[in-house]
């Protein structure tokens, strides 16, 4: 049986130092680490606490990177940043302020290149099952429902041959 050798706090201070200097993380993934590491929840709350003074740890600044870089890199609408922003218990105004920064015209463009992109993909019988279809994978992608329909209704749709 192979045990986990755990770590104390300065240790875990520092690592955790390294881990938030490498790329943005919130106390969400930091906690979960020092639980990995078997820190105890005390020691826990005091090095995440000590990041926040440091400056290691911003909730705000983490929201705003996740949000752009899930957006530019992954293509994700709006539903999907905010619901995977939630599941790291990340404050709805936090939330809100990250979404409000994607600048609109880049998200409807990036929309519709994925739908163009999308559509080439799939095969379907007429034009409803098509738009069906592209409407299911934006929507997978965490776009809204109502920006997807305005999108398709505006996108010439390739009939098959």
């Amino acid at each position: 049986m192979h045990l986990k050798k755990s770590i104390n706090h300065d240790e875990a201070l520092s690592k955790a130092r390294k881990l938030c200097a490498d790329g943005e993380k919130c106390r969400y993934d930091i906690r979960k680490k020092l639980f990995d590491w078997g820190i105890n929840s005390g020691d826990t709350e005091k090095i995440i606490n000590k990041l926040i003074d440091e400056k290691f740890l911003d909730e705000w600044r983490f929201a705003r990177m996740f949000a752009a870089g899930k957006f530019r890199n992954n293509r994700w609408g709006k539903i999907k940043i905010s619901h995977e922003l939630a599941r790291k218990n990340i404050p709805k105004n936090i939330i809100e302020d990250a979404i409000r920064r994607i600048d609109e015209d880049e998200y409807i463009d990036a929309l519709k290149t994925e739908l163009v992109k999308k559509q080439r993909s799939i095969s379907a019988n007429g034009e409803m099952e098509r738009k069906a279809k592209l409407h299911s994978y934006a929507s997978s992608k965490g776009y809204e429902y109502e920006l997807i329909n305005e999108v398709l209704d505006d996108m010439i749709v390739i009939e098959d041959s």
